[in-house]
């Protein structure tokens, strides 16, 4: 299963990268979210590990994440996964003119168990509406920050 959302952001993609690569502010625009936290020493790059606890219908799951790809103001990717299935998260962004960025949520799930893989068509509209949230979130707290690069 594929999960693709696209959002337009009315600030340039310094400003949405900024947010997109400040791991503390997935809190604010991810409302799933309990923790989003980088676990591995020095600088966020590729390779970096990242804790994620998500609260998904009453309980918690809790991911080990890796940061797979690092392209200031274009592209943040991630590889996580728990016991029933693994993911990608690809986060890229697109000049759109006028100072505006076209951001494309593209995450793949992969199912590992039997009851992952029977439930996951059941699941696309649930996981798309809640990727529709994210990027409408993260709009208007990108837009609600001003500009913020120089």
């Amino acid at each position: 299963m594929r999960i693709v959302e696209n959002v337009r952001i009315e600030c340039p993609p310094a400003d949405v990268w900024s947010v997109i690569a400040d791991l503390d502010t997935h809190l604010e625009w991810r409302p799933a979210l309990v923790e989003f936290r980088q676990v591995s020493e020095g600088p966020l790059a590729v390779g970096s590990e990242i804790r994620e606890v998500l609260r998904w219908r009453g309980r918690e799951l809790v991911l080990a994440d890796v940061v797979t790809v690092f392209d200031p103001e274009r592209h943040f990717g991630i590889r996580g996964g728990w016991k029933a299935a693994d993911f990608d998260l690809d986060l890229t962004l697109e000049p759109a003119g006028d100072g505006a960025t076209v951001v494309t949520f593209d995450w793949p799930l992969y199912p590992k168990s039997f009851l992952m893989k029977a439930v996951t068509p059941l699941l696309r509209r649930t996981m798309g509406r809640a990727t529709a949230e994210e990027a409408a979130l993260l709009k208007a707290y990108v837009e609600g920050r001003g500009a913020v690069s120089n």
